[in-house]
C-alpha cells in the first residue's frame, strides 16, 4: 500500500468538512475525452464553437455539430457510465466523509454514480435551457426533435424561446448559485480533494487557492496523472496515477 495514499486517508478521515473538486481527468476512464490534452476535444473542434457569441450567430449550425459529435461517438455523454472514482466519491458522501463535490464537468456522471451534493460549476450538457424563460428540458428529447427533422433550431416547449445546452459557454458567467456555494465550501473545508483537473481554468482554479489561503488552511490532496499547474503553490499531498484506482484505495481504507 502506497504510504501517500495511507496519509491521504488519514487526512480525509480526520476532516470535519472534506470536499472534492473534480475536472475532466476523473471522467476520461469513462471514455469521455478531456479538452486540452493530445487527442482531447479541442484537437477535434475549434473551442470557439462553444462561445456564446458564435452560438447566437448560428444556433442551428451549433446543434448540428453537437449532434454529429455525439453520433460519431467522439463525445457521447449520454452513453457514458461512471467509473470507480465517481462511485468512490458517492460512497464517501453516503458515509458522511465527503460533504460535497464541486465539479467542472458537464457529464452528469457524479449524479449517475449516486452523489447527491453536487455543485455543477460549468453546468450540465445532458439538459437544455431556454434562454428566455429558463425552463429545462432533457437533452435526449431536444436531440430527438432535431434528428427527426421537427426542428432545425430547437425551441422551448413552454414559451418558444431559443434553447441552448445548459452548460457555461465561453463568454458566459459561472452560474451565481454554483459560484456562491463553491466560495462557501472553499472557506468551510478542512480537506480538499482535487481530482483530475489541471487547475488552468479560472475561476474554478481559485477554489483550491482560497481553501489554501484561509486560516487555518485546508489540506490539499491532489490526484492527477500529471501534476496540476498549481501543485507547487497549493498541494500538500500529490498522488499521481489513475483516479479510479487511487480513489478505490482511499474508499477501501476509509470504509
Amino acid at each position: 500500500m502506497n504510504e501517500s495514499i495511507k496519509r491521504a486517508a488519514e487526512i480525509i478521515g480526520a476532516a470535519q468538512n472534506a470536499v472534492a473538486l473534480t475536472g475532466a481527468g476523473i471522467s476520461t476512464e469513462s471514455g469521455i475525452p478531456d479538452f486540452r490534452s493530445p487527442g482531447g476535444l479541442w484537437t477535434k473542434i475549434d473551442p470557439g464553437e462553444f462561445s456564446i457569441d458564435r452560438f447566437l450567430q448560428n444556433p442551428a449550425r451549433f446543434w448540428k455539430m453537437s449532434l454529429d459529435l455525439k453520433n460519431s461517438g467522439e463525445f457521447d455523454l449520454a452513453s457514458a457510465v461512471p467509473n470507480a472514482a465517481h462511485y468512490s466519491l458517492a460512497n464517501m458522501e453516503n458515509r458522511g466523509i465527503i460533504k460535497c463535490v464541486i465539479t467542472q464537468n458537464v457529464d452528469n456522471l457524479h449524479q449517475k454514480a449516486g452523489s447527491v451534493e453536487v455543485v455543477e460549476f460549468h453546468g450540465n450538457l445532458l439538459r437544455a435551457v431556454c434562454m428566455k424563460c429558463k425552463a429545462l428540458e432533457p437533452m435526449e428529447k431536444v436531440e430527438q426533435r432535431i434528428s427527426s427533422g421537427q426542428q432545425e433550431t430547437p425551441r422551448c416547449n413552454r414559451c418558444s424561446g431559443l434553447l441552448k445546452p445548459d452548460a457555461v459557454f465561453f463568454g458566459e458567467p459561472i452560474p451565481s448559485k454554483a459560484l456562491m456555494i463553491s466560495q462557501i465550501q472553499s472557506q468551510k473545508c478542512d480537506a480538499l480533494l482535487v481530482i483530475g483537473t489541471s487547475l488552468q481554468v479560472f475561476p474554478a482554479a481559485q477554489i483550491p487557492i482560497a481553501a489554501k489561503m484561509k486560516a487555518p488552511p485546508a489540506h490539499i490532496i491532489e490526484i492527477n496523472r500529471e501534476p496540476s499547474a498549481l501543485h507547487d503553490q497549493i498541494t500538500d499531498l500529490l498522488l499521481l496515477g489513475s483516479a479510479g484506482e487511487i480513489m478505490s484505495e482511499l474508499d477501501s481504507l476509509l470504509s
